[in-house]
């Protein structure tokens, strides 16, 4: 299994399930503010355990180097380093919008108060696109790239539509599925093009750009409807994401990316 498929899986996989799970725990279990934070400790100290528990891969040196904290790098001259930072910024602001506005869509609009059904649509975003990311597995990685580019300026576009008519279906598997693609094909591109002994960095740094595009469109958007409409902030949101795919497409056109199998 790739490099490059486990570690967005795990990211893409852990994302949606954890808002599934808390939804089915809020909706029919009760304690909503409570219940989920002691399942996922209790589940993340289980985690801990078993990594405790596992066997080490590799001999310990004879002198124990002092540690130090991985650098963040921007792997500055990577060729398609750039593009690959913002494809990665725009695919998880795709997921934070999904994670942060769809319980509210899902109840305010389409007046479905179900925890579990706000939960299971997040989690059918993040399920599209680790599937995508499967399926595209075979693809070539300049094919890759322009698959995950279109279905997810696809998958923007109609949901600027579907926020005005109030409808729900296909823009969440197309969003989702091409974000995720996005997502899988700028970690391989890094990971495949920066030099092995900053490689460790280069992917710190493209974690961080894609971690601030998860936290910060979010914020933006709360704040942004303080003084306009949800639906208005949003709107205008797939404008910012659409300009933003654009650029990644500028960017990275004129070369093929290699990616690590």
């Amino acid at each position: 299994m790739s490099l490059t498929l486990v570690s967005t899986a795990a990211n893409v996989g852990g994302l949606g399930l954890g808002p599934l799970a808390a939804g089915v725990l809020a909706q029919y279990l009760g304690a909503p503010l409570h219940l989920p934070y002691a399942v996922f400790g209790v589940l993340l100290l289980t985690g801990v355990a078993a990594i405790a528990l596992t066997p080490e891969t590799v001999r310990k040196p004879a002198v124990r180097p002092s540690y130090r904290p991985q650098r963040v790098g921007a792997a500055l001259g990577e060729r398609g380093y750039p593009g690959a930072a913002a494809a990665g910024f725009a695919s998880m602001a795709v997921f934070g919008l999904f994670a942060s506005v769809a319980p509210g869509f899902v109840s305010g609009t389409l007046h479905h108060p179900s925890h579990a059904l706000a939960g299971l649509i997040v989690f059918t975003v993040f399920g599209a696109a680790a599937a995508a990311q499967v399926l595209t597995g075979r693809l070539r990685d300049r094919t890759r790239w322009t698959v995950g580019l279109l279905a997810q300026a696809a998958g923007m576009t109609l949901l600027a539509v579907a926020l005005h008519v109030t409808g729900l279906p296909v823009f969440v598997l197309t969003a989702g599925a091409g974000a995720g693609v996005l997502f899988k094909s700028a970690v391989g591109l890094v990971a495949g093009t920066a030099a092995a002994a900053r490689r460790g960095e280069a992917l710190a740094g493209l974690f961080l750009a894609c971690y601030l595009g998860l936290a910060l469109f979010p914020v933006g958007l709360g704040v942004a409807s303080r003084s306009m409409t949800v639906t208005a902030a949003t709107t205008w949101f797939t404008g910012v994401v659409l300009a933003l795919l654009a650029a990644v497409a500028v960017l990275t056109s004129g070369h093929g990316s290699r990616t690590t199998r």
